[in-house]
């Protein structure tokens, strides 16, 4: 059992704690974070979801997962990036890039910029089963054919400039379709 705090709309603590599964009402939510990490070349690193996965097994994403109970969301990106590749960051190293709210999570996503040996980066079993580095010009292809877990894009509504320039691409309008209305 993981136990995590739950959250308003805004992001405050409503002092309950419950199991991750556990169902929320209509005013609560979880807290996610995701860690994006950029090369000195510019290149994003992406993690594959584990095919045991129940949520989009053996989608790309960024290392990302839930803060826990008594934890800040500074701390849960900075342990959910170490424990699901073995890369440790400290504090002083990420920035935020964006929030994000879409019922029943709201989401904390940093960056760091780092260069990172894909042959030292370690899995976590049941969680991560990949990584590798792409261009902005493959991510913006993957994302848009799909190979991301949902969530990943979903989130990046919400902080999409943010993410832009810091990957250097700010004003590119390869990410527009993740913004567009839907039909």
């Amino acid at each position: 059992m993981e136990l995590i705090d739950i959250y308003d709309k805004d992001g405050h603590k409503t002092g309950a704690v419950r199991d991750k599964e556990a169902p929320l009402g209509p005013e609560e939510y979880r807290m996610a974070v995701g860690m994006w990490i950029v090369d000195e070349g510019g290149r994003i690193f992406l993690t594959r979801r584990s095919l045991e996965k129940r949520y989009a097994p053996g989608k790309w994403e960024n290392p990302a997962g839930h803060v826990q109970a008594g934890e800040s969301p500074v701390h849960g990106v900075i342990r959910e990036l170490c424990e699901e590749t073995g890369i440790t960051v400290s504090e002083g190293q990420i920035t935020l890039l964006g929030r994000s709210r879409s019922w029943p999570y709201l989401g904390r996503d940093y960056g760091v910029r780092m260069n990172v040996d894909l042959s030292r980066v370690r899995f976590q079993k049941g969680e991560t089963s990949g990584a590798r580095w792409v261009s902005f010009e493959e991510f913006a292809a993957m994302a848009e054919a799909g190979e991301f877990a949902p969530s990943l894009t979903a989130h990046m509504r919400d902080y999409r400039e943010a993410f832009l320039r810091f990957t250097g691409h700010s004003g590119s309008g390869a990410l527009d379709f993740l913004t567009e209305e839907e039909p």
